[in-house]
């Protein structure tokens, strides 16, 4: 089975998702983080993914003469760098952009799970512009981007400050009509 698609069952997703929010977390801190799945489902899945190489040991320590271990994502699923999606295949850049996404809206269903909740108020916006621009003009895009963005990534939390998160995916588009 393909690292994607062993990715696309829900209690595996939320496993990794939860591994990558928390850095590492042994099978009871999941449990307690994920409590409505069954303990016995929730090692069959850790198995699952460390047998397929998604999920590793980070440590493992004696707690009542039982080995209790501590699991993280192994570093292909773990923000991976440049390079290493450079280096990917089709099916590990598809099952990195899955955590990602599905990480994206894991944190959307988190906010609207708060219960009163306001878009507008909050400045929540979610949208997608098609545009037609060269290799250059998107250098441009991104390093200007970058000017407006590094002053906020500065600040520490303060009162009135929200902790914030900006997604961007950027990519170009099938078309015939490329010039």
């Amino acid at each position: 089975m393909s690292t994607t698609s062993a990715l696309l069952h829900p209690v595996r997703l939320r496993i990794v998702q939860t591994l990558l929010a928390k850095g590492t977390s042994t099978t009871r801190d999941l449990h307690e983080r994920l409590g409505d799945i069954p303990i016995a489902t929730l090692y069959r899945h850790i198995a699952y993914l460390s047998e397929r190489g998604l999920i590793e040991v980070d440590h493992e320590r004696q707690v009542r003469g039982a080995s209790e271990k501590s699991y993280r994502v192994t570093g292909e699923l773990a923000n991976p760098t440049a390079e290493e999606l450079a280096a990917s295949s089709s099916e590990e850049l598809l099952a990195a952009f899955t955590v990602f996404v599905s990480g994206t809206i894991r944190d959307f269903g988190d906010y609207l799970d708060e219960g009163d909740f306001d878009l507008a108020e909050d400045r929540v916006s979610f949208a997608q512009a098609e545009f037609w621009a060269t290799d250059a003009e998107m250098d441009a895009f991104a390093e200007g981007l970058m000017a407006v963005l590094r002053p906020l990534l500065a600040n520490d939390p303060a009162r009135g400050r929200r902790r914030r998160a900006l997604t961007t995916v950027l990519m170009p588009r099938p078309t015939d009509e490329t010039r």
